[in-house]
């Protein structure tokens, strides 16, 4: 091989090392653009007659994603065109929270934002509901959760500021005085776990 060929080859060479690491870097730039971009959408759900903003699934513990939907809808924030009834109107933002949305191994979850115009409407309010402790009922109202057993004795209480939950198969409640699982299927489970999931804070306790 002459000098000539020889120098071609390494020239040569090096301009496909460049390629590489142009097409490389040019990747790594557009997955970074995408990881910055919120993944979820929201949607107007319903809690009885109340409305609120809900996100589509994201993955479990994604602190980016939740930091995004915060600043999104942070807290007084005004909302416009929510149509209620026949009315379209502007709500506030009164807090966010986080929830379940599926279980091991998918781990997902999702996030809402509910409004200072409804604020803290539903109560008082109590559920009928199959768990376990001897619990038969449970009371929400504006300090707390009260969980009754058929006497009516108190088994399980505490504030909202204090209440975690888990969201799962089951609705786990728990503070510093116990935890409590609450069973799917009775009439008005659907409408106590969005309650919870409204005023408690969400601490993954299923997996």
């Amino acid at each position: 091989m002459s000098d000539d060929q020889g120098i071609l080859l390494f020239l040569g060479a090096g301009v496909v090392v460049l390629a590489l690491i142009v097409v490389i870097g040019v990747a790594s730039g557009r997955r970074k653009k995408k990881s910055g971009i919120a993944s979820w959408r929201v949607t107007v759900d319903w809690i009885g007659d109340q409305p609120y903003l809900s996100s589509s699934d994201v993955v479990l513990n994604d602190a980016w994603q939740w930091k995004q939907f915060q600043e999104r809808y942070p807290i007084g924030s005004p909302v416009d065109s929510i149509h209620v009834g026949d009315e379209t109107r502007t709500l506030h933002i009164s807090r966010v929270s986080q929830s379940l949305r599926a279980g091991w191994p998918l781990a997902k979850a999702g996030f809402t934002a509910y409004f200072e115009e409804y604020e803290r409407s539903e109560f008082p309010v109590a559920f009928a509901v199959k768990a376990d402790r001897g619990i038969a009922e449970v009371r929400l109202d504006d300090a707390g959760v009260t969980a009754v057993d058929t006497s009516g004795a108190v088994v399980f209480s505490g504030p909202w500021s204090t209440l975690l939950f888990s969201d799962g198969p089951d609705l786990i409640l728990k503070n510093d005085t116990g935890m409590i699982h609450i069973a799917d299927g009775q009439s008005g489970y659907n409408e106590l776990e969005e309650l919870v999931i409204k005023y408690g804070t969400l601490k993954q306790l299923h997996f």
